[in-house]
Formats: C-alpha cells, sequence, structure tokens
C-alpha cells in the first residue's frame, strides 16, 4: 500500500495535486476522488467493468490513515466525482507504529481548546473526552498543558497554508485512531512489543535458544496426552466424589456464610473441633489430609505409634522450603540435609539409591534452589500414600476422631409461619327435641343426629357439609310429622 501511495505522490506521474478555489477560500494541496480511481485504473490496468475494485482499494488508502478527506471528514470513504482529498504525512503512517496513547491525545485536544474556537473548536465527544483525560491524567497536567502551548508557539511561526495542512492532517490522525461514537475503528492496536524488531530477530538466530526449541520438541513427542473422553469421565468422577463437600452443589450447615452473616461455618472450620464432613474429606485423597492442619497432626501421632514420623516430618520440611526466603534457602537445605537424609542420622528417611543419587547431583549445583529436594519428597509422598495412608483410615485413632464430630444443624426459624394445626372445634350435643319422633327413636345417638351448634361465625363456616345435609333431612321429616 505504501508503495502505491509513494507512486501517487510522484510529480509527474502520480495523482495530479493542485490548489482547488472555493467562493472566499483556496484549499492548498488536494485532489478529487475521480483522479484517484482514474490512476488506479490505469497503473493497475483495471477495466470498466471492474470498476468497484478501483473504488473499493481507494476507499482502504483512506480507512486506514494514507489519505484522508478535506470537506467532510466523518466519512471515509472515496467517491467517484469531484470531492477533495489529502495525501497524509508520511509521519503518521501505520508503519510509522506511533503509539497513540492518553498524553498525546490529551495534547492534542488541550492545544485545540486553547486555538480559534470557529476553526479548531471541540467537537461534543471531544469536549468529553478531554474532560475524562484531565480527570485520569491530573498528575501530568502541567505537562500536558506546557507541551500544548509550546506546539501551539510552533504552530504561529508557520505559514499560513502550511499551518492549515499540517492541522489537518493531525486531526485525520486523530479521526481514525479516535474516532467518533458510532463510527468503525478501522486499525486495530495489536499487543504492545517489549523489545524492537530487530532485537527479536536476532533473539531468534541465536544458537542457545534453536537448541532449547529442539529438546522441547523432543519431550512434546513422548509427552502424554488424555484424550478428551478420559479427561471428561475423570472430572466427572471427581464431581460425584466432592458433591457433598462442594459448597456451590450442596449447603453448608449451620447456614450459608455466602448468603447469611453467620459466620458459624467459618468457626467450625477454624476450630479445633472438627465436623463430620471435615472428617470424611480426609478419606478421599491424601492431598486432602495434609491440606488440613488437624489431619496432618492426628496423622502424624499415627505415624509415631508406627515409628515412622521422620517421613512426614521430612514432607513438610521440604514443603517449608519452597516458600523461604532466597537470603535462608542454602541454611535450610543444609539443616534437612544433615537431619533427614545423612547417613547415621536419628530421623534418616529411607530412599532409594537412585533418588539419593538425584538429590546429591542438586546439591552439587553452584545455585541451589528450593526445589533441591524434590524428588526425596516424591519418593516419600509416595511411600505415605501407599502404605501408612490406608492404614490409617483402618485405625482406631481415625475411627474414634470420626466417632466425636461434630454435627452442625440448621438454624431454628424465629417465625414458624405455616406450620401450627387448626384447631378443629368439638360439636356439642343435640338436645331432645318435645314431640319429635325422630329424638325418640334415635336418642340422638343414630345417623341422623345432627349436632347442635352455636350461632357464631366461626362455627358455622367449619361446619362439615356432612352434617348441614343431615340438619336439612331432620328438619324435613320434623315438618313432614307435624302436618299429620
Amino acid at each position: 500500500m505504501e508503495r502505491l501511495i509513494q507512486k501517487m505522490q510522484h510529480a509527474k506521474d502520480g495523482v495530479p495535486v493542485k490548489s482547488q478555489k472555493t467562493f472566499l477560500t483556496i484549499i492548498p494541496s488536494v485532489f478529487t476522488g475521480a483522479d484517484m480511481i482514474t490512476w488506479l485504473k490505469r497503473h493497475l490496468k483495471i477495466s470498466d467493468e471492474e470498476y468497484e475494485e478501483a473504488q473499493h482499494l481507494a476507499t482502504l488508502f483512506c480507512q486506514h490513515g494514507y489519505i484522508f478527506p478535506v470537506t467532510d471528514a466523518k466519512v471515509l470513504v472515496v467517491k467517484d466525482d469531484a470531492s477533495l482529498y489529502r495525501f497524509q504525512n508520511p509521519y503518521y503512517w501505520p508503519s510509522q507504529s506511533i503509539d497513540p496513547d492518553n498524553v498525546a491525545y490529551a495534547i492534542h485536544l488541550t492545544k485545540r481548546s486553547m486555538r480559534n474556537k470557529q476553526k479548531h473548536g471541540l467537537e461534543e465527544y471531544e469536549q468529553l473526552a478531554l474532560v475524562k483525560l484531565q480527570k485520569m491524567l491530573c498528575d501530568k497536567r502541567e505537562f500536558i498543558e506546557s507541551q500544548a502551548q509550546d506546539q501551539v508557539k510552533i504552530a504561529k511561526e508557520r505559514k499560513r497554508t502550511d499551518k492549515a495542512i499540517a492541522d489537518s492532517q493531525e486531526r485525520a490522525f486523530w479521526r481514525i485512531h479516535r474516532p467518533p461514537p458510532g463510527q468503525t475503528k478501522y486499525i486495530e492496536e495489536g499487543p504492545k512489543r517489549n523489545f524492537q524488531p530487530s532485537q527479536m530477530a536476532a533473539r531468534r538466530i541465536r544458537k542457545d535458544l534453536l537448541l532449547k526449541e529442539v529438546l522441547y520438541l523432543r519431550k512434546a513427542l513422548n509427552m502424554c496426552r488424555v484424550k478428551k473422553s478420559q479427561a471428561i469421565e475423570s472430572y466427572r468422577i471427581r464431581a460425584e466424589l466432592y458433591h457433598d463437600n462442594d459448597h456451590m452443589l450442596q449447603a453448608p450447615l449451620p447456614s450459608n456464610p455466602w448468603i447469611s452473616e453467620d459466620t458459624g461455618f467459618w468457626d467450625l472450620c477454624d476450630s479445633d473441633y472438627p465436623t463430620e464432613m471435615r472428617i470424611r474429606l480426609w478419606s478421599l485423597s491424601f492431598r486432602e489430609l495434609l491440606k488440613d492442619p488437624l489431619g496432618v497432626r492426628e496423622f502424624e501421632t499415627f505415624l509415631k505409634k508406627e515409628y515412622s514420623g521422620e517421613n512426614l516430618r521430612f514432607w513438610c520440611a521440604c514443603e517449608d522450603l519452597k516458600f523461604t526466603p532466597l537470603s535462608n534457602v542454602r541454611n535450610c537445605i543444609q539443616t534437612i540435609y544433615r537431619e533427614f537424609l545423612t547417613p547415621g542420622s536419628p530421623h534418616e528417611v529411607n530412599i532409594d539409591s537412585k533418588t539419593n543419587e538425584k538429590v546429591q547431583q542438586n546439591l552439587q549445583c553452584e545455585k541451589l534452589s528450593r526445589f533441591t529436594f524434590d524428588p526425596a519428597q516424591e519418593h516419600i509422598f509416595v511411600l505415605m500414600k501407599k502404605d501408612s495412608y490406608p492404614r490409617f483410615l483402618r485405625s482406631e485413632q481415625y475411627k474414634t476422631v470420626l466417632a466425636n464430630a461434630l454435627q452442625p444443624e440448621g438454624k431454628r426459624r424465629f417465625f414458624n409461619f405455616g406450620s401450627r394445626k387448626k384447631a378443629t372445634l368439638t360439636p356439642s350435643p343435640k338436645p331432645k327435641r318435645r314431640g319429635s319422633a325422630s329424638s325418640e327413636n334415635n336418642d340422638g345417638e343414630g345417623p341422623t343426629s345432627v349436632a347442635h351448634h352455636s350461632y357464631s361465625t366461626g362455627n358455622l363456616r367449619e361446619l362439615d357439609e356432612k352434617a348441614v345435609v343431615l340438619r336439612r333431612d331432620a328438619n324435613s321429616s320434623d315438618s313432614s310429622l307435624t302436618r299429620w
């Protein structure tokens, strides 16, 4: 694209650039869109049938900031008419990789606000952007204002024509990199590079980096890769295993601290009296047991009974070494080696010869690291996991701790609405009526006897429908008897 632009700017064979006269002013160094499209068709041998290709190419030049419209700066489209356009200064080309940061944009807006408002006035979205930048860059406000004032002084010393061209080119640059709301930003800003391209190329050519890359690729060939189906199945098994301990799926007791303000759950987690769920979590994996400080203490007590407590102490010492400051790493390594790995030491751990050789190689390095004892730590971890950990889960100690564990319950409600049963009214016995045949025959005990009730509204509402029907039948029988 830049080669074509350079050919367009050629004095003889390029696009004709001239000053355009208007009613009251003269616009310098401009060309029309029709001239540019005609030049592209002639130079690239584009036929009249493919006229749209030349117009599309000219529009791409405009959208990427190599040319810009003079009259209608909001529309970045090249038209095949007398619309005026101008070439952008090579300093603002995308290949120059100018960083359009907030400080430079704030200087540009501040400079325009200091000049004539009729020619250089800020639009509404630019005024809002300037206010935001002033708040963001309040610590650099003096620097921004001083830079803007210096640029205004330099602009006053230029000729009128050069000043107009430079101002239009700068505004076109920011129109592309900071477009108005609703317009598309055609230039994508990639990730910032910490090195220059030449430095990055020099680093790639180095032989050491190539050798490291070859070694990495060789290791990648032998790397074990798991199928997606197996990975999904393992995730499913783990989700089912930890379902009761997952507080996103199972509400914790006594209450959910993420919803309520009750801290009872956190207090139970930090207390020395564990819950049953916390102890059952130890049996899921050996890692879960080592994560819990209470589990480590119980496991250490069990190992002391089996005369193998040095294994857990060595593993914990290696874990503490990984978080030790660099200034104390050498002293900690010497202490651990003297206590656990020196032959004949009182707390010597049992490791094989290959593991011991790897540790000795790490100790001979000039710069000792926090991971010097990783081979021995991994060996001891596997030994405890396969031997001591299963026996701990079957021991009486673990069963006793599990039996004495707490079982938190949910909190009771303060207002137990809806749980109280409604009180049912007991109907009063029906008194005998004088001269009634039904009362003499049934004596209030037959199926046709009806309970006598009071005339209160509550009792009337709670009468059984069956009793009401029977009452109606009884009244009808009484009326029939009185007729006779």
